[in-house]
């Protein structure tokens, strides 16, 4: 019926920003979230989350426009991304690169919601951006870098609203990245033999049969920091108790994760969209 109402280009464009895949722009805004739920009341928050919303599904859209196009011949010797609109020529470069350009003239539009400081360090993130799909063809950490640029709207907010980056908000920026490191360490299992084959590199390859344990340890440290937070501004043993639960089940169901099957890998992944649920609620809480 879809194909009936839409015109198959425009289906297309959907597909290369991964529009049926929203787990992706959730888990760019959910960290700009969490991160104004950790801090004091204003006025305008209303507004702001919904920025952080509209944001983080323009920036997510073209960040996979840009990741296609940079690793548009590496993407068809890859099972999971060989049929991408890019690598299978349904969408042409130009017709990638004219969507690209609207998509950050709107985010850019975006941005100048925000005062002049905050533009600024908005616009440093784009260069990370463009430069992360590179790092799996130097760097066993690749993940690490995308935890980098993933969770730079944190800064956003603390700019935003303090004109600097309080350590409360630079911790939680910490504990971010290392909840991007597991969940994106999870999702590289799935590709871990095609990426071996073609010579690239992830977290997965590093870790290999010890990947488990070192997803817990992430967790762990950004469940504690969720759990600082939490903590320091609410003075509530509750808090501890519910953080404490949230560890031992989490490390506990993790022992479910089968690092060689990719569809377990796939579920693990997209259990992370709860885990920021939970953790914007508990700061709200507390």
């Amino acid at each position: 019926m879809l194909n009936k109402i839409v015109p198959n280009k425009i289906l297309l464009f959907f597909e290369l920003i991964r529009f049926d895949k929203p787990i992706g722009f959730l888990l760019l805004m959910w960290p700009c979230w969490i991160a104004l739920a950790a801090i004091e009341y204003q006025s305008n928050f209303n507004m702001l989350y919904f920025y952080f919303f509209v944001g983080a599904f323009l920036m997510r859209s073209a960040g996979c426009i840009i990741n296609d196009l940079i690793d548009i011949n590496i993407d068809k010797n890859i099972i999971r991304t060989s049929n991408r609109p890019l690598t299978s020529k349904k969408i042409l470069v130009h017709e990638a690169l004219i969507l690209l350009f609207i998509l950050l003239l709107l985010a850019f539009l975006i941005l100048l919601q925000f005062n002049f400081k905050t533009i600024l360090i908005g616009l440093i993130s784009l260069p990370l951006i463009i430069l992360y799909p590179y790092m799996k063809r130097i760097t066993y950490l690749p993940q690490l870098v995308l935890g980098l640029v993933f969770n730079w709207g944190v800064f956003i907010v603390s700019i935003e609203i303090y004109n600097k980056i309080t350590p409360d908000l630079l911790l939680l920026y910490i504990g971010c990245v290392f909840w991007t490191l597991a969940y994106d360490t999870i999702y590289a299992y799935q590709d871990i033999q095609d990426d071996i084959k073609n010579k690239l590199k992830s977290t997965a390859i590093l870790f290999g049969i010890k990947g488990r344990l070192f997803v817990k340890l992430f967790y762990l440290i950004f469940l504690i920091i969720i759990g600082y937070l939490g903590y320091k501004s609410s003075d509530s043993i509750l808090s501890i108790g519910i953080i404490v639960s949230v560890i031992f089940l989490m490390i506990i169901y993790l022992n479910k994760w089968m690092i060689n099957s990719n569809a377990s890998s796939n579920y693990f992944f997209k259990l992370n969209n709860y885990i920021g649920l939970f953790s914007f609620i508990y700061l709200i809480i507390f």
